[in-house]
């Protein structure tokens, strides 16, 4: 399963200096396809593969982020659309 994972880093210098520090040393996820910062230095989206959400991970970057939000990818196929099709057609 594919996520992609926007977070927004916590308000203050130190805080982004600590956070940058700390990827330093642990990096991104495994399975971790791209980290992409953007364009106002402090939002930051990644593209992660894996079966599972990585805990430990999520741990380490928690106390630099005031959010997360995590977005499950689903391949948009046949199946997909003609499931779409039938919930919409449900719709009052």
């Amino acid at each position: 399963m594919k996520y992609v994972v926007i977070s927004k880093l916590n308000p203050g210098t130190d805080n982004a200096k600590q956070a940058l520090e700390v990827f330093l040393k642990a990096g991104t996820a495994p399975g971790t396809e791209a980290t992409l910062a953007g364009v106002d230095g402090k939002t930051f989206v990644n593209i992660i593969e894996a079966d599972t959400p990585d805990v430990a991970n999520s741990a380490t970057y928690a106390p630099f982020f005031e959010s997360v939000d995590v977005i499950p990818v689903v391949a948009v196929d046949d199946a997909w659309l003609a499931a779409i099709q039938q919930a919409v057609a449900t719709w009052g």
